[in-house]
C-alpha cells in the first residue's frame, strides 16, 4: 500500500511516498528539479485550454471552473505564479495540481504522464536531499521573478530613460517591450543585492539563483549593472533567466545569468513563451540568433519565432521545438559565421526528422535591421528564396570542403539517423545531388559504420540497438501489409530480438490490412499508430527496405546455422561419432 502526500509551498508541489515497511531514513521522492523541468517545458495556460476556453484579462487568464458547474468567469490562472484559483469553489494549484484533479489521477500518475508528454526523465532521491533541492528551485523562481519586476520597473522610471531611448531608436515598440517584460539594469555594484535583502533573501541566495556574482575574495555584487534586460521565460510564463546587453562599448557585449537551480544554458530559447501558440497553430517556427531579431519579427507579425540565446543549438532545444512544430526555418547571418551556425544547427533538426529551411541575410543584414528598415514585404521576399535544409547543407560542404571532407560529412549524418525511414528518406536525395547511385551512398554508409564499430565508438548503441532495430522493421510491417506473407515465410521472427517484437509480430503477421480485429495493448495501439504515419516517407522506397530486410534475415539465418553446426560437431567429436563428424564439414563447407 502506497500512501501519497501533497506538499504545497509557493505554487510549487512535491510528492512523497510513504510505502509500508519503510521508515523516515529511506524515503524517497521525486526530484523536485524533474517537477521543475516538467513545468518549464510545458504551459500552464496551454494545459488547462485542452478543458476550458480561457479568456485574457491583463497579464491573467479567466473562464467558467471547470470544477464546479457556473457560467461566471471565476476561475483564474496566473502563468507568471505558475497557479490557477477559483473565487467560487477555491480550487487552487499548479500544472500538476491541475492535471491530476482534472483527470482523477493520483500525484504520482500525473507526474508520470506530463513528464513523458514534456520528455523528461523521473528521478528519485532522498527526502532529506529533495527539500533542499526544492527549497533552492522555489527560491530561485522567487528571487528571479522579483529580479524582473526590479529590472522592468527601473526601465520606465528615471533611471530607464537611456534604455527606453535606445529601444526607440531600434525601433521597438512600446508594446513589444512591454510583451517580452524587457527591464533596465541600473549603474551601481549593490542595487538589486539590496533590493532582494530587504525581501528577505540572502546574497548567496541571489547567486545561487544565477542574479549575482561572487569574485575570488567572497565578495557579492549585482551580476547585471548598465545593461538593458532581457528576460528568459519558460514555457510555465515563469522568469528563469536573463539576458543584459551593453548600451555602449563595455564588455563582454552580452552576458546571461549563470546556471541555477531553474536554468541550464541551452535548455531554453528566447521568446520561445510568447511565440508557443502561434507556432502550435502554423506548426513552423522561424528560429534565429539576437534577442532584437526575435523582438522585430513579432512586431512585425511573424510570431512563430524565438532564438537561440548565443549558443549554438542543443540537442535538447531541438527536442522543444519537435514538441510544437513540423519545420523550423533557420534565419542567421550571412557571413562565414552564420554558415557554419546554420550548418550544424540544419544538420541537428534534420537528423531528428523535422522539415528545415535555411535563409542567410545578405552581409551587413540580419531580421532586425532588414524588418525595421525595409519593412515585412522584404522579409517576405527573401523567405521565398530560403533553400531546403538538406540543399542548404550539401551546397556549402560541397563548396568550402574538400571531396573527402563531403564523404565524410555526409557519412557522419547518415550514419547518424537512428530512424530506418530517415535514411531511406535522405538516401537517394543525397545521392542524387553529390551524383552518386544509391547503391554507392549505401556502400559508403556501411563502410562508416563498421568502421565506427571496429573503433568501438558504437558501445553505447549496442545496449540500444536490437530494440531499435524491432522497432524500424516492424514499422516497415505495418505500413505495407502486403509484404507480410513474405515476412513470415523467410521466418522474420528469427531476427526480432526484443519479446514485445516478437509478440506484436505473431498479433500482425496473418492480417492483411485493417487493423480492427488487432488484439492490441494501449502501448501496442500506440507503436502501430505511430508506424502509420511513417508510412508516406517510405512507400517511395519499400521495394529497396524490403531487400534490406531480406538481406539480413539471411545473414543471421546464416550466422545461427553455422553457430549450431560448430556445436553439433563438438558434441559428435566427444562422443567419438566419425560419420556424424564428417556429415556436419560436409554442411559447414557449404554454408562458409
Amino acid at each position: 500500500m502506497v500512501t501519497v502526500y501533497h506538499v504545497f509551498s509557493a505554487g510549487h508541489v512535491s510528492c512523497v511516498f510513504r510505502s509500508a515497511g519503510y521508515d523516515g531514513e529511506n524515503m524517497s521522492t521525486i526530484d523536485s528539479n524533474s517537477i521543475a523541468e516538467i513545468k518549464s517545458r510545458l504551459s500552464l495556460v496551454d494545459i488547462i485550454s485542452r478543458y476550458v476556453e480561457l479568456r485574457p484579462v491583463g497579464d491573467r487568464w479567466s473562464a467558467p471552473c471547470p470544477f464546479h458547474e457556473e457560467t461566471k468567469p471565476s476561475f483564474t490562472v496566473s502563468p507568471d505564479k505558475g497557479f490557477y484559483y477559483c473565487f467560487g469553489c477555491q480550487a487552487s494549484g499548479d500544472l500538476i495540481e491541475f492535471y491530476k484533479n482534472i483527470n482523477g489521477l493520483d500525484f504520482a500518475e500525473a507526474v508520470r504522464q506530463l513528464a513523458k508528454e514534456a520528455g523528461v526523465h523521473i528521478a528519485v532521491q532522498d527526502e532529506k536531499k529533495s527539500r533542499l533541492e526544492k527549497s533552492k528551485v522555489s527560491t530561485a523562481q522567487e528571487i528571479n521573478s522579483l529580479a524582473g519586476s526590479f529590472f522592468l520597473n527601473v526601465l520606465w522610471s528615471d533611471q530607464g530613460k537611456k534604455a527606453r531611448q535606445y529601444l526607440d531608436s531600434r525601433k521597438i515598440s512600446t508594446e513589444m517591450v512591454r510583451e517580452f517584460r524587457l527591464g533596465w539594469s541600473p549603474d551601481g555594484w549593490q542595487n538589486l543585492t539590496d533590493f532582494l535583502n530587504k525581501k528577505g533573501f540572502s546574497s548567496q541566495d541571489g547567486v545561487l539563483s544565477g542574479v549575482l556574482s561572487q569574485n575570488q575574495k567572497g565578495r557579492v555584487y549585482d551580476r547585471f549593472r548598465s545593461r538593458l534586460i532581457f528576460p528568459i521565460i519558460s514555457l510555465s510564463g515563469m522568469v528563469v533567466a536573463f539576458g543584459g546587453r551593453v548600451l555602449d562599448d563595455g564588455e563582454p557585449k552580452y552576458l546571461n545569468s549563470s546556471e541555477s537551480p531553474v536554468y541550464k544554458k541551452g535548455d531554453h530559447l528566447y521568446g520561445l513563451f510568447q511565440a508557443r501558440k502561434k507556432i502550435t497553430q502554423t506548426k513552423k517556427v522561424y528560429l534565429t540568433e539576437g534577442y532584437l531579431d526575435v523582438i522585430a519579427l513579432h512586431q512585425f507579425g511573424f510570431a512563430n519565432s524565438c532564438g537561440v540565446l548565443g549558443t549554438a543549438l542543443t540537442a535538447s532545444q531541438v527536442k522543444r521545438l519537435s514538441g510544437l512544430c513540423r519545420e523550423v526555418v533557420l534565419l542567421f547571418d550571412g557571413d562565414r559565421a552564420g554558415r557554419n551556425a546554420a550548418l550544424r544547427s540544419a544538420e541537428m533538426i534534420l537528423g531528428a526528422g523535422l522539415g528545415c529551411k535555411v535563409l542567410t541575410f545578405p552581409q551587413g543584414d540580419d531580421a532586425h535591421s532588414l524588418l525595421t528598415q525595409s519593412g515585412e514585404k522584404a522579409f517576405e521576399d527573401l523567405l521565398q528564396k530560403a533553400s531546403a535544409g538538406l540543399d542548404f547543407c550539401l551546397k556549402t560542404i560541397s563548396t568550402e570542403k574538400s571531396p573527402k571532407e563531403v564523404m565524410n560529412w555526409v557519412g557522419n549524418f547518415l550514419s547518424g539517423l537512428g530512424d530506418l525511414s530517415l535514411k531511406t528518406f535522405y538516401i537517394p536525395k543525397v545521392a542524387s545531388v553529390l551524383g552518386l547511385t544509391e547503391v554507392e551512398l549505401r556502400k559508403s554508409i556501411k563502410e562508416k559504420d563498421q568502421a565506427l564499430q571496429s573503433h568501438g565508438d558504437m558501445g553505447n548503441q549496442d545496449i540500444k540497438g536490437p530494440d531499435q532495430r524491432d522497432r524500424e522493421i516492424l514499422t516497415f510491417a505495418v505500413c505495407f501489409p502486403e509484404f507480410r506473407s513474405d515476412l513470415e515465410q523467410k521466418n522474420l521472427e528469427l531476427i526480432l530480438s526484443t519479446s514485445w517484437a516478437k509478440k506484436f509480430w505473431n498479433k500482425i503477421k496473418e492480417k492483411s490490412q485493417d487493423a480492427e480485429d488487432f488484439n492490441f495493448d494501449p502501448n501496442e495501439w500506440d507503436f502501430y499508430f505511430k508506424s502509420k504515419l511513417e508510412e508516406s516517407s517510405l512507400r517511395s522506397s519499400k521495394a529497396t527496405v524490403f531487400i534490406e530486410i531480406e538481406n539480413l534475415i539471411s545473414q543471421i539465418s546464416s550466422t545461427m546455422t553455422k553457430q549450431n553446426l560448430k556445436q553439433a560437431l563438438i558434441r559428435a567429436q566427444k562422443n567419438n561419432d566419425q560419420h556424424e563428424v564428417k556429415r556436419i564439414l560436409g554442411l559447414l563447407q557449404n554454408v562458409f
